[in-house]
C-alpha cells in the first residue's frame, strides 16, 4: 500500500518571502516605535523619573529661589526642553532626542565649570563666572524603560507577523 501526500506550500513560501521583505525595511514599525518613545519620554517630565523609574535629583534651593514658574517641577520652567523632544526613523533605526544645547547636560549632568566660563566685569571689579555656575546632577529623561522595551518587541513582532495574516 502506498499513500501520496501533496503539500501546497505556495502560501507558506509567499508568507516567508513577505516576512523577509518586511525585515528589509522596518520604517513603518520604526515610526511607531518613535512615537511610543516620544510619548514615554514626555511622560517622564510629568513623573520626574528616569527610564529606570529612579526619581530625578531634587532642585537645589538656589534653583528653586531663581525659578519664576513651575517651582516644583524639575527640568521644567516653561516647557521648552520637553517641547523639543522629537524622533527620526529610518529603515532600521529610530532616534529620539532634543535639539536644545542644554539637553545633554541635564541627561548626563555636569560639574561646576565643566564648560569653562566667562569673564564678567562690573564697575570696580572683574570675576570669572564658571559654566555651569554649580554642579548639575544627571536627570535622565531619554532612554528605553522596561515597559518601552516590551512595547517595542510587540511592535516589531506585529509588523513582521503581518505577512502571516494576509490571505
Amino acid at each position: 500500500m502506498r499513500i501520496n501526500i501533496q503539500l501546497d506550500d505556495r502560501r507558506l513560501r509567499r508568507a516567508l518571502a513577505e516576512t523577509i521583505e518586511a525585515g528589509r525595511d522596518l520604517s513603518p514599525a520604526m515610526r511607531n516605535i518613535g512615537e511610543l518613545l516620544l510619548n514615554s519620554t514626555r511622560e517622564r517630565f510629568d513623573t520626574q523619573r528616569s527610564p529606570e523609574g529612579v526619581p530625578w535629583a531634587p532642585l537645589s534651593e538656589t534653583t528653586r529661589r531663581r525659578k519664576r514658574r513651575n517651582v516644583d517641577k524639575i527640568l521644567t520652567e516653561r516647557g521648552h526642553l520637553r517641547g523639543t523632544i522629537a524622533h527620526r526613523a529610518g529603515r532600521d533605526f529610530v532616534e529620539v532626542g532634543s535639539s536644545r544645547v542644554h539637553a545633554s547636560t541635564h541627561q548626563f549632568g555636569a560639574k561646576k565649570g565643566a564648560f569653562g566660563g566667562v569673564r564678567t566685569s562690573l564697575p570696580g571689579r572683574s570675576f570669572f563666572q564658571p559654566i555651569p555656575w554649580g554642579d548639575i546632577p544627571a536627570r535622565p529623561f531619554l532612554g528605553v524603560s522596561a515597559d518601552d522595551e516590551a512595547a517595542i518587541r510587540t511592535e516589531i513582532a506585529d509588523f513582521i507577523s503581518g505577512a502571516w495574516r494576509r490571505p
